[in-house]
C-alpha cells in the first residue's frame, strides 16, 4: 500500500491571489434556470401587487419570494418540506421584526435572536447559500417599506410571496418528478468513471471527488427512507444503479490500497452504468431501508449536532448573535436610521463559519460591492420608476444577482444593493441622498463589527482542530469495526455508524483548507504539520468503508466468511484496542503507543502503522 502523501493539497493562497479572486469570476456555469425562477418569483409578486392596485403590498410579498433562492437541486419531497418551513420562517421573521421596531433596544435583542436561530436552522437543514443572511435582511427590508401596515399584515403578505415561490419551485415535479435524483446519480457515475480513468498523480483528487459525489447521491436517494421499495419504482431503479456504482468505487479504492490493478472490465461497467441513468432498468429486487447507505444525519440530528458541546458551529451561532446584538445596539446608540442594515452586514460576514481569510474577504466584498452598488442604486432610484417599469427593473436586478453571486459574490452585491433599496423604498425614497449615505455607513459599521466579532469570539472556522478531527475519525472507525468483524455492515446500526464515518472522512481536507488561511502563522504551521496525519486518517476511514462494501457485496450466507477474511478470529479485540488506544493517546496529547506486532494481520494494519508514523510528536 502506498503511504499517504506528505504534501498538503495546496499552498495557502497569497495576498495577491486573494485580491485577484475579489474581481474574477469563479469557474463554472451560470445558473440560468435558477436565475429565471428567482427573478420570476420576486418580480411576479410585485407584478401581482401592481395588477391589483397595491404595489406596496407586492413589494412586501417579494420578501417572501426569497424562498425561491433555497432548495435548488433537492428531491421534490424534501424540497416541499424545506421550502414550506422557510416560507413560514420568513413570515415569522418579518412579523417579529415589525412588532419589535417600536422599542429600539428590544428590537436589537429580537434581531440577534433571529440571526442565531436562522444560522442554526440553515446549518441543520443544510440549505447552503444564501443561508441565514436573508432572514436578517428580510427584517431590514420589511421594516423599511413605507405604509406596510400592522406587523401581522406584513407577515401574511410575506407568506403569500413564499407560497408563490413554493408553487413555482415545485412545478418541475410535474415534468421531471425524479430529475434531482437522476442528476445526482449521473454526477456520481461521472465521478466514478473519472476515478477509473485517473492516473497515479490524479488518483487522490479523483478519489475524493468520487466519494463526495456518491455521498451527495445518497443524500438525495436515501435521505428519505420511507419511499417505495418496488423494483419498478424510478427511485428504486436509481438506487440500484447507485449501489453498483458505489461498489465499483469501493472496489477501485481497495485495489489501489492493496497495490494491484482494478478489474479489467471496471471502466466499461462504470460507463455502462452511467449510460443507464437516463432510463434505468428495473432493479434486480426490492431494496429496503437496510440495503442502502444512510443519506446523512437528518435535520433533527444535525440540529442537535450544531449545538453539541465542542461543535465549532456552536461558536459560529454565538458569534453571530453577539455581532447582531452589538450592531443593533450600535445603530440605536449612534442614531443610525436603518440599523438593521448594519446587523445584516455583520451576520453576512459571519454566518457561513469561514476562516479568517474567508471572513475578511467576505467583509471586503460586501463593503466594496455595496459602495459601488450605491452608484447604480442612485441611478435607478433617481428615475422614480413605477408600474411595469418598476416590476421589470426588480425582475432584471434579481436575475442578474442570481447569475453573478455564485461566480463572484462581490459583483453580485453590486446588484443586490439597488434591488434591496428599490424594494425597501418602493422605488420612491423621500430623500435619495440620505438613503444612499445611510446604507453606505450602516454597511461599513456592520462589516467592521462582523470582523471584530470573529477576532474576539473564539476566532476560528467552523471545523475542528486537526488533532480533534483525527480523534473523531478514529472513534468513528472504532464504532464501525465490530460490524465489519461480525458481518453486520448492512444492518441499521452498521449503516448509521458508516454514515458518520463517511461524513468525517469527507470533512478532513476541510480542516487543512481552513487552517491554511488562518489568522496566525502558528495555526498555519500547525495544520501543515498535521496534514500527513489528516491524510492518513482519511485513508484509514476509506479503507474501513471499503471493507464494509466488500461485506455488503457478498451473499448473506457468505458475509460471515468475508468478514473473517478481513478480521481473522481473535484479531477483532486486538484491532479495536489499537484503534482505541491511538484515539486515546491523541486525545490526551501523548505519543501514540507502538503498533502491536502480529502474526496474522487485518486489512487495517498497514494503514494504522502509517497513521502512527504520520502523527506529529510535539504538537498541541
Amino acid at each position: 500500500m502506498p503511504p499517504p502523501s506528505a504534501d498538503p493539497p495546496g499552498a495557502a493562497a497569497t495576498a495577491w491571489s486573494r485580491a485577484r479572486d475579489l474581481v474574477r469570476l469563479r469557474p463554472g456555469r451560470f445558473p440560468w434556470a435558477d436565475a429565471t425562477r428567482a427573478a420570476g418569483c420576486v418580480g411576479g409578486t410585485v407584478l401581482i401587487g401592481w395588477w391589483v392596485g397595491d404595489v406596496e403590498a407586492g413589494l412586501i410579498a417579494s420578501i417572501g419570494a426569497f424562498t425561491s433562492l433555497y432548495g435548488t437541486g433537492r428531491p421534490y419531497p424534501y424540497r416541499a418540506r424545506q421550502l414550506a418551513l422557510i416560507a413560514v420562517a420568513f413570515a415569522l421573521v418579518v412579523t417579529l421584526g415589525g412588532l419589535s421596531v417600536a422599542v429600539p433596544w428590544t428590537s436589537a435583542f429580537v434581531v440577534a435572536a433571529i440571526a442565531m436561530a436562522a444560522t442554526w436552522l440553515c446549518r441543520a437543514l443544510d440549505t447552503g447559500p444564501p443561508g441565514a443572511y436573508l432572514f436578517v435582511l428580510a427584517c431590514a427590508m420589511a421594516t423599511s417599506v413605507s405604509g406596510s401596515g400592522p406587523p401581522w399584515r406584513t407577515g401574511v403578505l410575506v407568506l403569500a410571496g413564499g407560497v408563490l415561490s413554493w408553487l413555482v419551485h415545485m412545478a418541475g415535479a410535474l415534468v421531471r418528478p425524479h430529475g434531482p435524483e437522476t442528476a445526482a446519480v449521473s454526477a456520481g457515475a461521472t465521478a466514478v468513471v473519472r476515478l477509473l480513468e485517473a492516473d497515479g498523480a490524479g488518483y487522490v483528487h479523483a478519489r475524493d471527488e468520487a466519494a463526495r459525489a456518491m455521498h451527495h447521491c445518497w443524500v438525495h436517494l436515501a435521505g428519505n427512507r420511507t419511499r417505495p421499495t418496488d423494483p419498478a419504482d424510478p427511485v428504486v431503479r436509481l438506487r440500484a444503479i447507485a449501489l453498483r456504482l458505489h461498489g465499483l468505487l469501493a472496489e477501485t479504492m481497495r485495489a489501489h490500497d492493496e497495490g494491484r490493478p482494478v478489474r479489467s472490465d471496471s471502466l466499461a461497467r462504470a460507463r455502462d452504468l452511467a449510460a443507464q441513468v437516463a432510463d434505468p432498468p428495473p432493479a434486480p429486487g426490492p431494496l429496503g431501508r437496510d440495503d442502502l447507505p444512510w443519506g446523512g444525519l437528518g435535520p433533527l440530528r444535525s440540529a442537535r449536532q450544531v449545538l453539541a458541546a465542542g461543535s465549532p458551529w456552536r461558536v459560529v451561532v454565538v458569534r453571530v448573535g453577539v455581532a447582531a446584538l452589538v450592531a443593533g445596539a450600535a445603530g440605536s446608540t449612534l442614531g443610525l436610521e436603518h440599523a438593521y442594515w448594519s446587523t445584516a452586514a455583520a451576520v453576512l460576514v459571519l454566518h457561513q463559519g469561514l476562516g479568517w481569510a474567508g471572513t475578511a474577504e467576505r467583509a471586503v466584498q460586501r463593503l466594496v460591492g455595496t459602495w459601488v452598488g450605491l452608484l447604480l442604486a442612485g441611478a435607478v432610484l433617481a428615475m422614480q420608476l413605477a408600474g411595469v417599469a418598476l416590476v421589470l427593473t426588480i425582475t432584471a436586478l434579481q436575475f442578474v444577482v442570481q447569475l453573478t453571486v455564485p461566480r463572484n459574490y462581490g459583483l453580485g452585491v453590486v446588484f443586490v444593493t439597488p434591488l434591496a433599496l428599490t424594494i425597501g423604498s418602493a422605488g420612491h425614497p423621500p430623500d435619495l441622498g440620505a438613503l444612499l449615505l445611510s446604507r453606505g455607513i450602516d454597511t461599513l459599521v456592520g462589516c467592521v463589527i462582523g470582523v471584530l466579532a470573529y477576532l474576539l469570539v473564539a476566532p476560528g472556522p467552523a471545523v475542528p482542530q486537526p488533532r480533534r478531527a483525527v480523534v473523531d475519525t478514529m472513534r468513528a472507525v472504532l464504532r464501525v469495526l465490530p460490524h465489519v468483524a461480525d458481518g453486520s455492515t448492512a444492518g441499521g446500526p452498521g449503516r448509521e455508524a458508516r454514515a458518520e464515518l463517511d461524513r468525517l472522512a469527507l470533512s478532513l481536507p476541510e480542516v487543512y483548507d481552513s487552517g491554511s488561511d488562518a489568522l496566525t502563522a502558528r495555526r498555519r504551521s500547525l495544520v501543515t504539520r498535521w496534514w500527513p496525519a489528516l491524510a492518513a486518517a482519511q485513508h484509514v476511514a476509506y479503507r474501513t468503508l471499503s471493507a464494509c462494501w466488500r461485506v455488503d457485496a457478498a451473499a448473506p450466507a457468505d458475509r460471515a466468511a468475508v468478514a473473517a477474511s478481513l478480521v481473522p478470529a481473535g484479531q477483532a479485540d486486538r484491532l479495536a484496542g489499537e484503534v482505541g488506544g491511538l484515539a486515546d493517546a491523541l486525545e490526551q496529547a501523548v505519543p501514540p503507543p507502538p503498533a502491536t506486532r502480529r502474526t496474522e494481520g487485518t486489512f487495517l494494519d498497514p494503514e494504522l502503522d502509517a497513521l502512527q508514523e504520520a502523527v506529529p510528536r510535539a504538537s498541541p
